[in-house]
């Protein structure tokens, strides 16, 4: 844990990518806010559009080129085809295997986050939390590591913690890195401290963190907090109101997330067990 302990007490670290031209960072940064607002199918499609065209003009280089299908296949994940981001991500590693420069460096690190992200959603969250792990230490030797990759890291290890049980664990680390997390990076940990408190039967305090998370997800993060508050209502006892909360969370599900994805399949589960336990 110490270089995890490191990375929590760091203060002020820089963006993790540099060296792109200013024009094609403003196009990758917008496939990212698309990304962020749960757009992802736009985001991939305009990720596969750069892709191209980066790949015909002069002046672009490969690092360009990395970050633009790192985007491709993080839209891809955020679509519920992790396998397919799993292999996406896989190419693009074994392209980056001896970096020629810190940057490329830094954007081997995005990658592996992304890679770990995506094993958690195939439920792989040993080989997960291994992939965080090495990334945490690598960065850990670094003089200005990414605090966005870092956070990231972070989050990617709360979630294939709680994925094998190891809920106290979870706790620790996502407590650890909220008092650097904003917005969206908040929103994660939150939603995996909420799930990791639920693992613990601390529903009450789950409550607890879930209305201090609430307020920041949106359209990218639907239903996300909700599941957690639906399974705290239903640890607590309180089968009416968990159940209008689930019902509520699928609606969204259905709405923003795309047809199978794990989300809409945990609170299908949790819904199960929730009627099954109603009484009548």
């Amino acid at each position: 844990m110490k270089s995890i302990r490191t990375l929590l007490t760091r203060r002020k670290p820089v963006p993790a990518i540099v060296g792109i031209p200013q024009a094609s960072a403003l196009v990758l940064r917008a496939i990212s806010e698309l990304l962020r607002a749960g757009r992802a199918e736009e985001a991939e499609e305009q990720a596969r559009t750069f892709q191209q065209a980066a790949g015909r003009a002069p002046g672009r280089d490969d690092l360009t080129n990395t970050t633009a299908s790192m985007l491709a296949a993080r839209a891809v994940l955020a679509q519920g085809r992790a396998a397919e981001a799993v292999s996406e991500l896989d190419g693009l590693l074994a392209a980056l295997t001896d970096p020629p420069s810190m940057p490329h460096h830094a954007v081997s690190l995005a990658v592996r986050v992304n890679r770990a992200a995506a094993l958690c959603h195939l439920e792989r969250t040993g080989e997960a939390e291994t992939e965080c792990r090495d990334v945490l230490k690598s960065m850990a030797r670094m003089t200005r590591p990414s605090a966005k990759v870092e956070l990231a890291a972070l989050h990617c290890l709360v979630l294939a913690l709680n994925g094998q049980g190891r809920y106290e664990e979870a706790e620790a680390v996502a407590r650890g890195a909220l008092p650097r997390a904003e917005r969206e990076a908040a929103m994660a940990l939150g939603c995996g401290l909420v799930r990791s408190l639920n693992g613990q039967g601390r529903h009450e305090e789950a409550l607890t963190e879930a209305r201090k998370t609430a307020p920041a997800y949106g359209r990218g993060g639907a239903s996300a907090i909700g599941l957690g508050v639906a399974t705290a209502l239903h640890g607590l006892g309180h089968r009416a109101e968990a159940e209008a909360e689930a019902r509520q969370v699928l609606a969204d599900c259905e709405k923003y997330l795309p047809p199978g994805h794990r989300r809409t399949q945990q609170t299908h589960q949790l819904l199960a067990r929730i009627t099954t336990d109603s009484p009548g």
